[in-house]
């Protein structure tokens, strides 16, 4: 196909506003936006050219003073700041009428309607394993379940409590008693008509991740007895055979800390976080001594660990439906929330390129 015959629209999700000689642009999925300098009296007009419909050589026919190299300029530039979407494929009359959101929020991601395509397809092929049904797992669960993914296994070795209602999705009272991991199946089949994979296993060694089928992707809410012990696990198991993990929140005694997305051999791993917090701890509690309480129970309330399981979810579906890396959230960083402000605050660390673990 030659570059002239291509065809192009403006994504759904961007506004566009002549302020003088500058034009803004605001994607309202990402919530972010641009300006550009441009003098072109019919600019708006162009720009609503971009239908889907016609073609570069058909919008030259319609405005015959612009130049072709400066109109394919424009339209590069544009297309690399995810506001024009190359129109190389048809959704299908289903995805049409049962993904629009999905659509619409894939879009800003991808630059044709081709690769949106091939996401949807690739993500109903992942195989997803969430370790631990607590706080935070039964809501990042649900989550994905809601987005439409539904090759979802979860391990956890815990019978539903009583205690548990007032903060984990998914459970109610007549479950108490119950394996979570049959609780869990049991309500998302009798709502959503899906059924999920249940390990009934507490997480303990790799040998327990062992599965005739490997996930494409494990997302680690285990915290007995630590979600660093856990995750330590999940870390040696999976980035031999680089599969993508993520640490959910709730850990370090602290249902704000949302940990880290691990690609392995390109971003920094568990092990490489370890080493820097590592040391920090050992910095910041010097001389400290530990008092130990029997029975301890720090605070928890349902919104908050759905704030951290919301995070975590988002970028599961990033991984799930292979956005490019650059823009997934939480790579290379750990997040806080301050719940005194509402603030979110980054700790970044950096992939080490000595590592043992994942620079071989």
């Amino acid at each position: 196909m030659s570059a002239e015959s291509k065809k192009f629209r403006l994504r759904s999700c961007i506004a566009i506003v002549k302020n003088g000689e500058f034009l803004e642009f605001f994607d309202s999925n990402q919530r972010t936006g641009f300006s550009i300098k441009i003098n072109y009296p019919q600019i708006i007009t162009l720009l609503h050219r971009f239908d889907g419909l016609l073609s570069i050589q058909n919008i030259m026919v319609l405005h015959p003073e612009i130049l072709i190299d400066e109109l394919k300029n424009l339209i590069i530039f544009l297309r690399e700041k995810y506001v024009l979407i190359e129109v190389n494929d048809e959704y299908s009359e289903s995805e049409i009428k049962y993904k629009p959101r999905l659509i619409n929020t894939l879009e800003s991601y991808f630059h044709s309607i081709s690769e949106v395509r091939n996401s949807i397809y690739q993500s109903s092929q992942k195989k997803v394993l969430i370790i631990g049904l607590g706080a935070v797992g039964t809501w990042v669960l649900h989550s994905l379940v809601k987005s439409g993914i539904q090759n979802i296994t979860v391990m956890d070795d815990d019978n539903v409590d009583i205690s548990n209602l007032h903060r984990q999705d998914l459970f109610f009272e007549t479950d108490v008693g119950l394996p979570k991991v049959i609780a869990a199946r049991n309500n998302i089949k009798n709502s959503y008509n899906i059924d999920i994979g249940t390990i009934y296993k507490k997480l303990e060694s790799i040998e327990d991740l062992l599965m005739p089928h490997l996930p494409n992707l494990i997302i680690n809410c285990a915290d007995s007895p630590s979600v660093d012990t856990t995750s330590r696990i999940v870390s040696d198991f999976c980035l031999p055979k680089k599969i993508p993990h993520l640490i959910g929140g709730g850990y370090n005694l602290h249902i704000t800390l949302v940990g880290q997305t691990i690609i392995p051999g390109v971003t920094a791993c568990f092990h490489c976080f370890d080493k820097v917090l590592s040391q920090k701890n050992t910095e910041e509690l010097l001389g400290v001594k530990k008092l130990t309480r029997k029975h301890r129970k720090i605070g928890s309330i349902g919104p908050i660990c759905g704030v951290s399981a919301s995070i975590t979810a988002t970028e599961a579906f990033k991984l799930i439906f292979d956005i490019p890396h650059e823009l997934l959230s939480l790579t290379n960083k750990r997040l806080e929330l301050n719940l005194k402000n509402m603030d979110f605050v980054k700790f970044p660390v950096e992939k080490n390129i000595n590592c043992t673990h994942c620079s071989s």
